[in-house]
């Protein structure tokens, strides 16, 4: 356990290097309108950072599973929470785990993405917008997501989360930033 929590500090202290990060209240940040943040209501946020450099509110969270029980996941994981000049469309994207296989065949909202194919079989894209989702989140957003393993993005009422479904890392939270810094920068196609 104390092993854990060294390596969180140097990834923070890596993290704090490449992108300037402040103390954040806990208390601004609600996720509970994100339809895929982790169901059952037993994750807790254990830190909040906002990215100083950025116009738009980005914070950066730690949150891990409040269940106290012997079985419980004791990992931690990290998230983006943005706050968004504009409206997008709303849409989430899903890692595709071998448990959602088959999920992509009846989701009735599923959106094919044909400019990264490979984008298709490692994730799922659910859209109100299907017809013009694909140039509003743009080709660039689609590799880069594609450079790391199992991130969630979901974009609803002028919020967006990106989380990670496996434990904190270094590499996945460099890529939450960069996505996020993509999403301020999203506009709406008309």
């Amino acid at each position: 356990m104390a092993e854990d929590a060294k390596l969180e500090k140097e990834i923070l202290a890596e993290l704090k290097k490449d992108f300037p990060l402040t103390k954040e209240s806990m208390k601004e940040i609600n996720l509970g309108q994100f339809s895929s943040f982790r169901p059952g209501g037993n994750f807790k946020i254990t830190y909040a950072w906002r990215l100083a450099n950025c116009p738009q509110q980005v914070s950066f969270v730690k949150y891990r599973n409040a269940t106290k029980s012997s079985t419980a996941d004791p990992s931690r994981y990290a998230g983006v929470c943005i706050n968004l000049p504009h409206p997008l469309p709303e849409f989430k994207i899903t890692a595709n785990t071998e448990n959602d296989k088959f999920l992509n065949l009846y989701l009735p909202n599923s959106v094919k993405v044909k400019t990264v194919p490979a984008f298709n079989h490692k994730y799922i894209l659910e859209s109100t917008d299907p017809g013009t989702i694909e140039q509003v989140i743009g080709l660039e957003f689609f590799n880069k997501i594609m450079t790391v393993q199992d991130l969630n993005v979901e974009v609803k009422e002028n919020q967006c989360l990106i989380y990670g479904v496996h434990p904190f890392n270094y590499d996945s939270c460099k890529v939450m930033f960069q996505l996020a810094e993509d999403i301020v920068k999203m506009e709406t196609v008309k």
